[in-house]
């Protein structure tokens, strides 16, 4: 039974029988287990000596007898071959590893053996891991490969690595790197590949006991002459593929051999070096034929687009060429970009080139641009995986397209045509189109590329005024959905007017009902089918000055009844017929068929002027009805070609004797019938201005735009208190890119009108920066 208590010990003898275990166990020959416990108790027993402990000189004989071991292993693994021949199959690299696998195992049972000098002796030295780290001043005095640092088990890695390694290095890195090259021509025998692995391995494991820098025996004999010699070869290989072939060629074979170069890394390497081995092969076979890539890119993005077999197989080009400069650093992704960006752009351009001034504009811009920008979207995620770069790239080219100016001068023509298709859609004649809120909600892709978003609103809201007021929408709850969208891209700030032309509609379906049930009580009878709408002033964009108009006595007391009745549910409004925009409906009584007609206020007032006489001039009921210019033209004109009345002389002329006589053998084959006001040069297309209120409508929005902008700003300012000049006109144009795409020089108009208005000022001694007047 072994003692604990410290005695006096030989070391000498002692020494001597350790050591002949020592060599057993490191040379892994058998050790019988009494005999192991009994040089564990020796270790023991020298740790804890009387009168002074053994354990230094323990452990330096420890260490002299490991050198001298691994020094006849060096012996063993030189062998007779000459060192500098390069030649993996010449035997080296094979006693190598026999003899690492051999003194591996064996250190290892030795720390184990010396378990209790490691524990009580060694570890009381060993500087901490926190401190090798962070570093202190233990670390300076004492160096972390001092050899009293180290554990019995490391202390043999150190030897191996100092006595056996090093000298043979050279040979262990050139034969190393000969194997691996032989390797990625053709996959070793599993014999072989093992004892590469191995001895790859070991350059590893020799040094895994270090916290710090455990990698760099193995950078230093492996990976950098490696990643040295594969660099020669990846150059070499990718000259000759393009020599040999055309791009397509060599995107296909180098990444083929990109993958085997990967491959043989995981196989042999180290898990840490497999972004060197890609970055290497990388550098090697792509980035220096970056020039030959880039100048495909164009030809590859246009045969891409094209129909036909060769199109596919351009995209899977293209899908190589993105993966091969997609890791490359540098920019060298932005040609591609850049490419991608220009072909969206040109076929977006000339899908819409010599078309905007047709009747179906609309129809066709809207169409052009969510095809370009579908076909564009589906590709760039299929050959690209739908990378971020390219996805900006693809925005950036709808919005040049969208925006895109007819002349220098003039708008652009996006707002009116896209608010024109969703008047189209919208309206009753549309209610059929089973797919109308897939067309709306697909408009809103287009919508977001219009940098004029504030030109929008105004057509957009203009044509939904007319849909509500004359009641042409096809559906109430499209409308609100469509809205709903428009407030989901740019906010309720946006459409608030909008949505307040929905409360007047409803709040005046209520007004009317209340209206008839005021009539109910003071038992009062007003014309069949009298409503009214009421709009707010604010909400509506009615426009332009009222034409007057002396209405039909039909008209005049229930429009009364209304007034006193308004005047008495609300104080301090006041009321003001729009006539222009009335319309009425009238069913016809001196004709074989009942014939109903829906007209204007004016044509209605004209038509039945005609109750109390067949004829009468024109120049009578032109001014009995107050209607003069061209109202009077745009009203009677419908009237005259639906052949509803006749003319003799012509009747638009102020000066002239015309009659207008009603038409008793009126005959059409519809029974209902709808007149509209003629069109004039400044009233095209239902939501659109023609050439002459261009000019006005632009200064008008002009306008609209400088009250916006010096909101934005003295609400900035009143935030900030004191700003530079160009960090307001970045915080300006940030708020207004929701609207509109401000010019700097618009900008700074509006910054003067402030100073002039004094609601900010120049900051005294700094002319670049600006403070809020309170």
């Amino acid at each position: 039974m072994m003692s604990l208590k410290p005695r006096n010990v030989d070391f000498q003898e002692t020494w001597a029988n350790l050591k002949e275990t020592v060599a057993g166990v490191v040379g892994l020959k058998s050790v019988e287990r009494s005999v192991w416990n009994t040089r564990f108790s020796d270790v023991y027993a020298l740790c804890v000596a009387h009168p002074e402990p053994l354990a230094d000189r323990l452990y330096d004989e420890t260490r002299n007898f490991l050198e001298e071991h691994v020094a006849g292993l060096l012996q063993r693994v030189r062998g007779s071959a000459p060192l500098e021949n390069n030649d993996h199959n010449d035997g080296l690299l094979a006693r190598y590893v026999s003899a690492w696998r051999e003194y591996s195992q064996g250190v290892a049972y030795l720390n184990s053996l010396y378990s209790y000098l490691n524990l009580q002796h060694v570890k009381r030295q060993k500087v901490s891991d926190a401190e090798i780290i962070y570093g202190s001043a233990a670390t300076v005095s004492c160096p972390e490969h001092d050899s009293r640092q180290l554990e019995v088990g490391e202390l043999g890695l150190v030897i191996w690595e100092r006595v056996l390694v090093r000298p043979l290095s050279a040979a262990l890195s050139g034969r190393v790197v000969s194997a691996l090259a032989a390797a990625r021509l053709q996959a070793p025998d599993p014999a072989s590949a093992d004892i590469l692995r191995t001895a790859i391995h070991s350059t590893v494991e020799v040094q895994s006991f270090l916290v710090r820098g455990g990698l760099v025996l193995y950078h230093q004999l492996v990976l950098e002459p490696y990643l040295q010699a594969a660099a020669t070869h990846h150059a070499a290989f990718a000259a000759a593929l393009l020599h040999g072939g055309d791009v397509s060629h060599y995107m296909r074979h180098v990444l083929e051999g990109l993958e085997r170069e990967i491959a043989l890394g995981n196989k042999f390497l180290h898990s840490s070096s497999t972004e060197a081995v890609r970055s290497c092969y990388e550098r090697a076979a792509v980035a220096a034929h970056l020039p030959t890539l880039h100048a495909d890119t164009e030809r590859l993005l246009r045969e891409a687009c094209e129909e036909g077999p060769q199109a596919q197989q351009r995209r899977e080009d293209l899908k190589r060429m993105y993966t091969l400069l997609r890791p490359l650093p540098g920019g060298a992704l932005r040609p591609l970009v850049d490419a991608a960006h220009e072909q969206a752009a040109r076929e977006g351009h000339a899908a819409l080139r010599g078309t905007l001034n047709k009747d179906d504009a609309h129809i066709h811009f809207v169409n052009a641009m969510l095809a370009l920008h579908g076909k564009y979207s589906k590709l760039f995620n299929e050959v690209f995986s739908g990378a971020q770069a390219f996805i900006g790239a693809l925005d950036k080219a709808c919005s040049l397209v969208v925006n895109a100016r007819p002349a220098a001068e003039q708008p652009a023509r996006a707002p009116e045509l896209l608010a024109r298709y969703c008047d189209c859609l919208l309206r009753k004649r549309a209610a059929a189109d089973a797919d109308t809120d897939d067309k709306l909600a697909a408009a809103i892709v287009v919508f977001k590329y219009v940098d004029d978003k504030d030109v929008f609103q105004k057509y957009y809201a203009r044509a939904l005024a007319r849909r509500l007021i004359h009641q042409l929408s096809a559906s109430m709850e499209q409308e609100e959905a469509m809205i709903n969208r428009l407030k989901a891209a740019c906010g309720y700030e946006f459409t608030n007017k909008l949505h307040r032309m929905f409360t007047d509609v409803a709040v005046s379906a209520d007004l009317n009902a209340k209206f008839q049930a005021h009539l109910r009580e003071t038992m009062q009878r007003c014309s069949a089918g009298f409503s009214v709408q009421v709009l707010q002033a604010g909400a509506w964009p009615l426009g332009g000055a009222m034409a007057p108009l002396a209405p039909p006595a039909q008209l005049e007391r229930p429009a009364r009844l209304f007034e006193a009745f308004y005047r008495a549910s609300f104080s301090g409004r006041r009321l003001a017929w729009l006539h222009h925009l009335c319309t009425g409906d009238l069913r016809t009584r001196y004709t074989p068929r009942v014939y109903h007609i829906s007209a204007t206020t004016p044509q209605c007032a004209l038509l039945l002027a005609f109750e109390r006489a067949d004829s009468y001039p024109a120049r009578e009921l032109r001014d009995t009805l107050q209607l003069e210019g061209d109202s009077w033209a745009r009203h009677v004109r419908p009237l005259l070609e639906t052949q509803l009345l006749t003319a003799t002389g012509d009747v638009e002329s102020e000066d002239g004797d015309a009659t207008l006589s009603l038409n008793l053998q009126f005959s059409c084959k519809r029974t209902k019938l709808r007149l509209t006001q003629a069109n004039t040069p400044t009233h095209q297309g239902g939501v659109g201005t023609g050439a002459s209120g261009e000019a006005a409508e632009q200064a008008h929005c002009d306008d609209d735009r400088k009250m916006y902008l010096q909101a934005a700003l003295v609400r900035i300012m009143k935030q900030r208190k004191v700003l530079r000049h160009t960090e307001l006109i970045q915080e300006v144009v940030a708020q207004a890119r929701g609207s509109f795409a401000p010019s700097v020089a618009m900008i700074k108009k509006c910054i003067e009108a402030l100073i002039d208005k004094q609601y900010l000022e120049r900051a005294p001694g700094a002319l670049d920066t600006y403070s809020y007047l309170a």
